[in-house]
């Protein structure tokens, strides 16, 4: 405010002064280093925490008084320093003693107060209020129970009195639910007094259940899903459970059945789409509906999910807002609060009894709601601290939501927190960060070293190190990006193998769709009506995918297409360095994900309409063959195996049952269910109303039963050796060559060698040595190498019987001269049995 040449108002005044910032802040906020520091001195610093509950503001004035300027702060580099040093080791939330009596704790060092809003049950009105008691040092407010009559009963919420920037810059009284809740009633309005230790939370045998064994990360095969997709369509589950977490428990579903054999085959881990507590999906009644009879190629089908896309029952669920309790839409009674936290154990138990991990899609990058929203929670405690802001005070929204930030204590604190309770009492055995790029590398650092304590042992983390929005190229931190993750031991998505494979890349629309052919559908050796690419395009994807199959490290050497023995880094891909990795086990290898469209749609696109649909089980296989048998971590998306399709939905987050379905009785992919959402998709309808209308282009229960049946046989060669899961970068070095390279190679065709006896015998090789030859043409081929000519070589017996037989003439090998020849568009292993 202004009261003529001066400001008015104010309870006092600090006078500041001005210099250059200081080195150590530069190097922690260097998006600011070029900013004019404004110093209070040491005496009037001290007297800060105490005023913290008040309104800041800075103001300039000239040698008259004259305001010439003023502005508001932005106070978490503030809480950071005064406040975050004493909470960093406290429990947050809720915590029990020996007698299990409840203490709650929030960290709300701006509140002018807080209480304690008790409920007896889900839906009553409150029956007590408790004031909490504050800690000056920490900013932690809390309360201890009378008794442990509360647990696993109430219900409470905060009542937080709070200066709030997005009330205006005026004190509000916010009824909140509690940040690190670990459950709640539904649609997330009040938190749950649950105690994770007591029996009543804990399905039969959960604390001695076995987790099933895992030797080393690059041991893993993924496998994503989504918890209602697995079941919601699925005849031979119990109608109570379809959707449901317990789906995950009846053993004899077709579902379950399916996932047995893939686990028997190599099947790791089950990644399961997020499962925190999120707000898309209404909890209290939503709906499923009608869908009309209409056209492969009708627009009908879609505007029946868009009518009631709102009140339906699927979202894929990045939009979170209580990052630590189970979401209620898949439990049985979401407004028990025990009933979600005790499923969801009975869903992990379920899959660890069938030999699987589990998998646990985090989205701590952002929340679904701030400022004063219904469902926003942490900006009503500490207003605008948990998120990451603009110049002008506003929160950013790179992520299409309200950005957090992790590059604060208190939020990287959260994030640490949150993980460690899902391993430790969830019994979670691994993580995927959705846009990890947004996470300062440091914090996930700490949070591995913080998880795997919590946890008692190796908890494996990857996610979406992409770099991109404010914080991009390291402007605010170093982030956790591909370019810095390099001997982390933190697992990044390997865009290099999705878009050489598949080919274009992950957004493309229009013509490029069908003119970008990749490296299995067709470039230059099979080109549709819309291809120019030449031989050379065809020989530098071949090198792309010899980075992939190599494990995507960085300082790999191999033989280009130009006849240069260079390092992966030194392969291009789009301007980037193509080799990023220091171990296997930091490369996510995947064609397809829930993000963008199948593999079986986009081949739809690329491969040419005639391909019959024999040669389409070919080319989503031999994409998976690639996909399995490069070093590092295999990703499948559910369905994969089995032609899953969208009926080409680019962005299926929101488009409910009907397009996302998945048939694990092999009578459908869900190809040509009609035109998809209008969304992102309307502009490309033109291209895929004609496609979806051919019957030619829906396969039969034969064609999907083929296609699973050779990602299972390429999941158990991967298992039968070690060498398709070498350990070190060293170990690939050491061990794995290519043949079949420089300007006079076969374009192509692609022959990997992995010994298994030198420099010294493998453990779990198996065999002297295993040669893998991926042939993308439409015709079969034969080449010599000498250099392994003479060896016992033959096709390896899983492929030989995979599919009932049928590929008992995929390839064969001469010791003569080296000479292999391989089947049309194929991946054939051969093995040398160790004497």
């Amino acid at each position: 405010a202004r009261c003529g040449y001066f400001c008015c108002g104010a309870d006092g005044s600090i006078a500041l002064a001005t210099g250059a910032l200081p080195a150590a802040l530069q190097q922690k906020y260097p998006h600011l280093a070029g900013a004019t520091a404004l110093t209070m001195a040491d005496a009037d610093a001290a007297g800060i925490a105490a005023k913290a509950s008040g309104q800041f503001a800075v103001a300039q004035f000239d040698a008259g008084g004259k305001l010439l300027q003023v502005t508001s702060l932005q106070m978490s580099g503030m809480l950071d320093s005064v406040f975050a040093p004493a909470a960093a080791n406290a429990t947050l939330g809720l915590s029990y003693d020996r007698a299990g009596v409840p203490t709650f704790r929030v960290w709300a060092p701006t509140a002018k107060s807080v209480s304690l809003q008790l409920y007896p049950d889900a839906t009553s009105a409150s029956t007590q209020t408790r004031a909490m008691s504050r800690d000056a040092a920490s900013g932690i407010w809390s309360y201890t129970a009378p008794d442990a009559s509360w647990v696993n009963r109430y219900y409470y919420t905060y009542q937080v009195r709070v200066l709030s920037r997005w009330a205006g810059n005026t004190v509000v009284d916010n009824s909140v639910t509690d940040p690190y809740s670990f459950s709640l009633n539904a649609n997330s309005q009040r938190s749950f007094v649950a105690n994770l230790d007591s029996a009543a939370l804990k399905p039969d045998g959960w604390d001695h259940h076995p987790v099933p064994r895992l030797d080393s990360p690059t041991d893993i095969a993924l496998y994503e899903l989504h918890i209602r997709d697995f079941s919601a369509s699925d005849a031979s589950v119990p109608p109570a459970h379809r959707g449901k977490y317990l789906a995950f428990t009846d053993q004899d579903s077709d579902g379950m059945r399916h996932l047995r054999l893939m686990q028997q085959s190599g099947l790791t881990h089950i990644h399961l789409l997020p499962s925190f507590d999120y707000a898309s999906v209404n909890e209290a009644g939503c709906t499923t509906p009608a869908i009309p009879n209409a056209a492969a190629n009708a627009s009908d089908q879609q505007a029946a999910v868009e009518a009631t896309r709102g009140g339906d029952c699927f979202n894929w669920g990045y939009d979170p807002v209580h990052y630590t309790a189970p979401e209620g839409s898949y439990s049985t009674n979401a407004n028990d609060g025990a009933v979600r936290v005790r499923e969801f154990r009975a869903m992990v138990q379920g899959l660890h009894k069938q030999g699987l991990r589990v998998t646990m899609d985090v989205v701590y990058n952002h929340t679904s709601a701030s400022q004063q929203g219904p469902l926003s929670v942490l900006d009503k405690i500490v207003p605008t601290y948990y998120y990451r802001l603009n110049a002008g005070g506003g929160i950013t929204n790179d992520s299409c939501c309200a950005d957090t930030a992790s590059e604060n204590a208190m939020m990287a604190k959260l994030m640490i927190d949150s993980v460690s309770t899902w391993a430790r009492d969830y019994k979670v055995d691994s993580f995927r960060f959705d846009i990890m790029g947004f996470t300062p590398l440091a914090v996930m650092q700490r949070l591995q070293a913080a998880v795997n304590s919590a946890a008692g042992r190796d908890i494996y983390l990857y996610g979406e190190a992409w770099n991109f929005g404010t914080v991009g190229n390291d402007a605010r931190f170093v982030q956790a990006r591909q370019a810095n993750m390099y001997g982390s031991g933190i697992g990044s998505f390997n865009d290099r193998i999705r878009d050489t494979v598949r080919g274009g890349g992950c957004c493309d629309s229009g013509s490029s769709l069908i003119s970008q052919q990749g490296f299995i559908n067709g470039a230059y050796l099979d080109p549709n009506a819309q291809s120019t690419q030449t031989k050379d395009d065809l020989l530098r994807l071949g090198d792309l995918v010899k980075v992939s199959l190599s494990g995507t490290l960085r300082d790999y050497r191999f033989t280009d297409r130009t006849g240069a023995v260079r390092r992966n880094s030194e392969i291009d891909y789009f301007g980037q360095q193509a080799g990023f990795a220091a171990q296997p086990s930091e490369t996510i290898n995947y064609v397809e994900a829930h993000d963008n469209q199948t593999l079986y749609d986009l081949n739809v696109y690329k491969l040419p309409l005639a391909t019959s649909m024999a040669e389409r089980v070919r080319v989503q296989s031999l994409g998976a063959a690639i996909n399995i048998l490069a070093q590092g971590v295999p990703f499948l998306h559910a369905g994969q195996e089995m032609l899953r399709s969208k009926s080409m939905d680019r962005d299926s987050y929101d488009a409910g049952d009907w397009f996302n379905k998945l048939d694990y009785s092999y009578q459908s992919n869900n190809f040509g269910v009609g035109l998809p959402m209008a969304g992102v998709n309307r502009d490309n309808w033109p291209l895929m109303s004609p496609l979806l209308a051919n019957p030619l282009l829906k396969p039969d229960s034969v064609a999907i039963v083929s296609a699973r049946n050779a990602v299972n046989a390429f999941l158990a060669i991967r298992q039968d050796s070690s060498l398709f899961r070498l350990r070190t970068a060293q170990d690939v070095s050491e061990r794995l060559r290519f043949y079949n390279t420089g300007p006079q190679q076969v374009p192509g065709l692609i022959v990997m060698s992995i010994d298994g006896q030198q420099p010294r015998r493998y453990e779990g090789a198996r065999y002297k040595m295993v040669v893998a030859v991926f042939n993308v043409d439409k015709v079969g081929k034969s080449i010599a190498v000498p250099e392994l000519a003479g060896r016992k070589l033959a096709v390896h017996r899983i492929l030989l019987n995979a599919d009932g037989g049928r590929n008992a003439r995929v390839g064969n090998y001469s010791p003569v001269g080296g000479k292999f020849t391989v089947a049309a568009r194929s991946a054939v292993v051969f093995v040398e049995e160790a004497q």
